[in-house]
């Protein structure tokens, strides 16, 4: 059952599903299941007619799907898809919060079934445009969509190899993001990379299956065939915005940052997939500059923290109309101006005629209860007119089991941005990093915004 182990939390396969009630259910399942000395029911998870038999039934019982493999290409095992989907679509809740419809993706090289577009489709409504290079691919995932009346979600393409993304597809439409599953394997080096792989000969991973050569091996691997994607999305920047890669190398994210970083993509941000034995990792960029993929990473990769979107609030030019010309400029230096008068400290990061952001650190509470603060500020400066003999007497540190007790440190870190989205309007979003009072702090200093930001 490790096949289902360690998976995003919204996976339906956290919770590994009953093989013998799969069993009882469907009789071509029923031929690959083997019962133990114990009862228990268990398949080979290395024999790839009984994975590919799994994902079927596992797809008409979980998602209405009826889906037919064939033996000679790769089986798309669905904790591992689910896991990518999921990632994308916390990427996009991220990105656009208010955004749940009309979400439209391209799958490059989809595969034998057209799997991701077939699962979107089901599990939150998605469109997709899917390409694909190999024939029997090609016909076997235009039957799939056909037997399940998915045509109107999914418009499949036949392309060539020498192009991923650039002439196939239509670049008067605005996407959301692109997905991809590559060869992993150098076709030129096909040797293990390190001593745990003692395979002599590129192969699908453990839990068994089957697969032409082009889809585990290319000339160059994974990261030759990812640049390659890379820079085709460098000519479509303005019409996608986020490309993402699965990966199947762990040392391919470096060489693959490193070249996202020359051709001048905005942010980008990785991933780590978990399915029991098998490990993937994922990769993301963008050229858009309102987009900070590197704040989702770092908010997303705190220990048991959940991926949340940014706090936003829309800045109009009527609204400014009291506080001189209305510019991206001239708001940040009033924001900047209220943050540093609350003890907050701010840094630059990278910023552009559209786009402005800073990281802050705060290291104590002083936006809150502001009416209340303003009293007892009032009553210090009474009591520091008294003589000093009325002065009270200064409070003694908390003592616990004859130890000092000091309350724990507050630091907050976040960052905020301001991104022009027209002429008339400008979108503030505050993103949690750490520390505080968490994702309430944020709340709170955004609302101390409200309330001053109008001000002269």
């Amino acid at each position: 059952m490790g096949y289902f182990l360690s998976m995003h939390p919204r996976n339906p396969y956290k919770n590994p599903p009953d093989f013998k009630e799969l069993a009882l259910k469907f009789p071509e399942f029923r031929k690959q299941a083997k019962q133990t000395l114990t009862g228990k029911i268990e398949i080979d998870f290395k024999d790839a007619a009984a994975v590919r038999t799994l994902s079927t039934v596992l797809l008409k019982r979980d998602f209405d799907l009826d889906v037919e493999l064939p033996p000679d290409r790769l089986v798309p095992t669905l904790p591992l898809r689910l896991n990518y989907l999921l990632w994308i679509e916390d990427l996009l809740e991220f990105v656009e919060p208010s955004k749940k419809q009309s979400i439209h993706g391209i799958d490059v090289g989809t595969g034998a079934c057209c799997i991701y577009p077939i699962l979107a489709a089901k599990k939150f409504g998605w469109n997709f445009t899917a390409t694909e290079t190999d024939e029997t691919n090609y016909i076997c995932s235009t039957k799939t969509l056909e037997k399940n009346n998915l045509q109107s979600h999914v418009t499949l393409k036949r392309v060539t190899p020498e192009s991923m993304l650039s002439g196939n597809i239509d670049t008067n439409l605005q996407y959301d993001f692109t997905m991809c599953n590559p060869p992993f394997f150098d076709s030129d080096n096909p040797s293990p990379k390190s001593r745990s792989e003692k395979r002599p000969l590129p192969m699908c991973p453990r839990s068994g299956g089957s697969a032409s050569a082009s889809e585990i091996a290319v000339k160059g691997g994974e990261v030759q065939f990812v640049k390659r994607l890379i820079a085709e999305s460098q000519e479509l920047k303005s019409s996608i915005k986020i490309f993402t890669s699965m990966l199947g190398h762990k040392s391919s994210l470096t060489p693959l940052k490193i070249y996202l970083k020359e051709v001048g993509a905005s942010s980008c941000c990785e991933t780590e997939f978990r399915q029991g034995r098998t490990t993937r990792w994922g990769l993301a960029w963008t050229y858009f500059q309102t987009i900070a993929l590197d704040a989702f990473q770092r908010n997303s990769t705190k220990p048991n923290s959940k991926s949340q979107p940014p706090l936003n609030l829309t800045i109009t030019s009527s609204q400014w109309a009291d506080n001189g010309e209305f510019s991206i400029g001239n708001i940040m230096v009033k924001i900047a101006s209220l943050l540093s008068s609350l003890k907050i400290s701010l840094r630059k990061l990278k910023e552009s005629k559209t786009r402005k952001a800073i990281e802050f650190t705060a290291k104590e509470n002083t936006w809150s209860n502001q009416r209340r603060k303003r009293r007892e500020e009032k009553r210090r400066s009474a009591d520091n007119q008294q003589s000093p003999d009325d002065q009270p007497e200064p409070k003694k540190a908390k003592m616990e089991n004859g130890v000092e007790h000091k309350e724990p440190e507050f630091c907050l870190k976040g960052l905020l941005l301001l991104v022009e989205t027209d002429p008339n309007s400008v979108t503030l979003q505050m993103q949690w990093l750490e520390g505080g009072s968490g994702r309430e702090s944020i709340n709170q200093i955004l609302q101390y915004m409200k309330n001053h930001l109008f001000n002269k």
